[in-house]
């Protein structure tokens, strides 16, 4: 069909009782369409566009203040009675369209004058679907295998790589034949990469583009800093020991944080130049997720490498314990106790509850002292409130927190030991015959 325009001067006459005026009317004529094309053709979708008028180079002018109508269909289709779509503007974006399939498009402006027809048909066609799930293997400082997965049942494809950043319109495309991965070399150590891939829709492998080509899929960005091998954890009820193979660099950055909503951003970070690094401070049956990379320069670093879900064991410490004082020259804190008790042990607070059966220097007593504090993360012993506790120093009652005695950290050292350090508070009016000290209180399970 071919687009007439038409100006029409319709001129109306009005009449009042002082004088007569001839008030011309003007009825704007439809903007005709003088051109169209379409771009970013993907397998489902299309970009429809088209120009009301050009410049002499034949590049489309904007025009402002007018409306389209556009319709699409398969080939040969009535527009009247086509998919419409009402645009704003000379451009609009179409959906759903099935792949390597063929339409025609019509647009018209919108305005009711019988030289109002439709422009068109322009032929165009959909593509395959685009590869997905890019990936690399193989990464050595100069090389990387880039891998992909097919769209559909396309058989050849095309890739564009080059530093980040790199214009994807300026760089030469690969044909990769047939394969889905293809191994580039020659790269510099320490730098920042990217690939797309295409398919080629036609049948032939050596990607001659003779056929029509699916969209690019990518960026997917690596970098010729190796990340490390081999990432073990061995979890403890409040640290990790995580140890790695370096992989042939010397320095790494490790993050951590609970599993729950972990990512690597607004984790704890440390850096370290061994590849074996302990993590403390955390909490007893606990998830946790750590991940390790390589640091290659200021700014450079490798990807991360992950550890999955690592869960730190329960406390689990409920039973009898022998009891050992390391360190204490004076006279046991706890008199000399012939077995300790754990009675209880929380995980959720990280509580624990000591009964000691002590033989103090009363004559004729053996008293039991039951005490609790608590066992924070980080490794100190926190005691909420002085509690009376039949200490030695002549079998008066002291405190333990303050008054007396005060836990202030402690080290699980496997599942039958643990070692609480004390300051020996022996300062006070009951307990003078001893300086003040620090004293390791080994408790191991019978």
């Amino acid at each position: 069909m071919k687009k007439v325009v038409l100006l029409l001067l319709i001129i109306g006459l009005t009449s009042s009782c002082s004088d007569d005026v001839l008030i011309p009317e003007i009825i704007q004529p439809c903007q005709p369409v003088v051109s169209s094309f379409t771009s970013n053709i993907t397998d489902i979708s299309a970009r429809l566009n088209w120009c009301g008028s050009v410049n002499d180079a034949g590049e489309c002018l904007p025009v402002t203040g007018v409306t389209w109508v556009v319709s699409y269909g398969a080939p040969g289709f009535d527009p009247d009675t086509g998919t419409i779509v009402n645009a704003p503007t000379t451009s609009t974006n179409i959906g759903g369209l099935t792949p390597q399939t063929s339409y025609e498009f019509y647009v018209k402006s919108d305005c009711n004058l019988d030289n109002n027809e439709w422009f068109g048909p322009l032929l165009f066609r959909t593509s395959c679907p685009a590869p997905s799930d890019l990936a690399i293997t193989n990464l050595t400082k100069t090389s990387a295998t880039f891998n992909w997965i097919p769209g559909g049942t396309e058989i050849a494809w095309e890739i564009k790589y080059g530093e980040v950043g790199f214009n994807l319109d300026e760089v030469p495309t690969v044909a990769t034949g047939n394969s889905t991965e293809h191994t580039v070399m020659n790269l510099q150590p320490n730098t920042e990469y990217e690939f797309y891939v295409r398919a080629n829709c036609n049948d032939t492998t050596d990607g001659s583009q003779a056929g029509s080509s699916s969209s690019f899929t990518g960026p997917f960005r690596f970098i010729t800093c190796l990340p490390p091998l081999n990432l073990t954890s061995t979890p403890t009820q409040n640290s990790v020991v995580l140890d790695w193979d370096s992989n042939g660099e010397t320095s790494w950055e490790v993050r951590y944080g609970e599993a729950a909503g972990f990512t690597p951003d607004t984790a704890t970070a440390v850096t370290t130049n061994n590849s074996t690094y302990t993590v403390t401070g955390l909490c007893p049956e606990t998830l946790y997720t750590f991940v390790v990379r390589s640091s290659c320069g200021t700014t450079v670093t490798s990807a991360w490498v992950n550890s999955g879900v690592v869960g730190t064991p329960p406390l689990g410490y409920t039973g009898m314990y022998t009891y050992e004082e390391i360190g204490n020259t004076d006279e046991p804190v706890f008199g000399d106790p012939a077995t300790v008790e754990i009675v209880s042990v929380s995980d959720t607070e990280r509580s624990i509850t000591v009964k000691y059966l002590a033989n103090l220097d009363v004559a004729g007593t053996q008293p039991t002292m039951t005490f609790n504090f608590t066992l924070n993360c980080d490794g100190t012993v926190s005691v909420n409130n002085d509690q009376d506790t039949n200490f030695n120093c002549g079998g008066d009652n002291v405190l333990l927190g303050l008054g007396a005695a005060t836990p202030t950290t402690y080290d699980m050292i496997d599942d039958n030991t643990i070692d609480i350090r004390f300051i020996e508070d022996t300062g006070s009016a009951m307990c003078t015959n001893a300086p003040m000290t620090e004293v390791v209180i080994r408790l191991t399970k019978i």
